[in-house]
């Protein structure tokens, strides 16, 4: 299972690294679940859970339009059960308030026959993207 998925997804990294998105979405199930950020409302344009291709497309819409990623890195890939767990470096800069932010995310993907069934975001620096979204001064 999870040899032939971890290949899948670092190229899948690697075109979203380059800013093409469009393999993802050729890998997406038509009933997949997509899960990020919790339910932060400072965050709530891509924050939250997205049903099927549509609602990822939602998610990904909602988050360029809040962030521009100058950078995501693939750090680290590895099986942990049924799932393929990611870590991973992502730099931003906020499209309202324009701070830049660097933050660590976690993504658990669950895979079945090369299609993505679920995502998990999990973002340990969901403080840092909620600073970043604040203006500065009074």
């Amino acid at each position: 299972m999870a040899q032939t998925d971890i290949e899948l997804l670092r190229g899948l990294y690697d075109r979203y690294s380059a800013g093409d998105v469009a393999p993802l979405f050729e890998r997406l199930a038509p009933d997949v679940e997509w899960v990020s950020c919790g339910q932060s409302p400072v965050l709530a344009a891509f924050s939250g859970t997205f049903h099927g291709p549509d609602g990822v497309q939602r998610y990904f819409q909602g988050l360029t339009q809040e962030w521009t990623i100058t950078r995501h890195e693939m750090q680290d890939i590895a099986e942990d059960g049924d799932e393929v767990v990611t870590r991973n470096r992502v730099e931003a800069v906020s499209t309202a308030t324009g701070k830049p932010v660097t933050v660590t995310t976690e993504h658990r993907w669950l895979l079945r026959d090369g299609r993505i069934l679920r995502f998990e975001e999990r973002c340990a620096d969901e403080a840092a993207l909620e600073a970043a979204c604040r203006p500065c001064g009074p």
